[in-house]
């Protein structure tokens, strides 16, 4: 997934990932990036709401069913059943709609993470961070327009840093919620560790998918126990 991005238009746009806080929950790891990614503001009144969710919906799929190619203002607004008029009230554009899918697809997967107890607390770290690769691949299987969108030449620019800085913040999470190390684990922060951990499971999905598109059982597998074992060598 590599891009030409202008860093500068980019970082003026999104928050710098050494100014990010790390939140309590992993259900808030998109707090800082997402009210200045996608839309530019929250349908607050109900039938805003579900007008809202007609056009994710419609968004979605046009990305499963023709690819990113697809999806513009005009195809989304008809396909919803709203007028370009309303969208435009929510959207500048084709882009602010791709990047809402991202947003809300991150969201709804940390939320996922937070609902199985995704850490490296405790000794049972293993089995916490064995479910959240379960998680992550469920996701990647289930999620409407997000894998689409993941592979396609769409995602760049300003997805491509606000993916980042949701890496960087699950890494310090992650890192900042470890509670025992091995006395023999090698001199590296757990910072890096994490780091390290989460593109594993980056890499680990872009080959399981890219040309298989149910996921590559036996790559998936793989990744899950390559990631696991690197954890193991670092944590108690």
């Amino acid at each position: 997934m590599t891009a030409k991005v202008n860093q500068s238009q980019v970082s003026q746009a999104l928050p710098n990932s050494k100014g990010l806080v790390t939140p309590a929950r992993l259900a808030d790891l998109m707090v800082p990036v997402m009210s200045q990614v996608g839309a530019r503001r929250s349908a607050t009144q109900s039938r805003s709401q579900e007008k809202m969710e007609r056009v994710l919906r419609a968004t979605a799929a046009l990305l499963d069913e023709s690819g990113a190619e697809a999806v513009t203002t005009t195809a989304v607004a008809a396909r919803a059943g709203v007028s370009i008029g309303w969208l435009y009230n929510f959207f500048d554009d084709r882009q602010a709609l791709l990047e809402e899918i991202m947003v809300t697809g991150l969201v709804d997967l940390d939320g996922r993470w937070d609902a199985v107890g995704f850490s490296l607390a405790g000794p049972d770290w293993r089995t916490r961070v064995a479910a959240g690769l379960d998680v992550v691949i469920d996701f990647f299987n289930a999620s409407p327009g997000f894998r689409s969108l993941w592979f396609s030449a769409d995602f760049s620019g300003r997805m491509l840093q606000a993916n980042r800085l949701h890496d960087d913040a699950l890494a310090a999470y992650l890192a900042a919620t470890a509670t025992a190390t091995r006395p023999d684990a090698p001199d590296v922060p757990l910072g890096i560790v994490t780091q390290v951990f989460g593109g594993m499971i980056d890499k680990g999905l872009d080959l399981a998918y890219r040309n298989d598109p149910a996921g590559d059982k036996h790559m998936l597998a793989e990744m899950s126990r390559a990631s696991i074992e690197y954890l193991d060598r670092f944590l108690a």
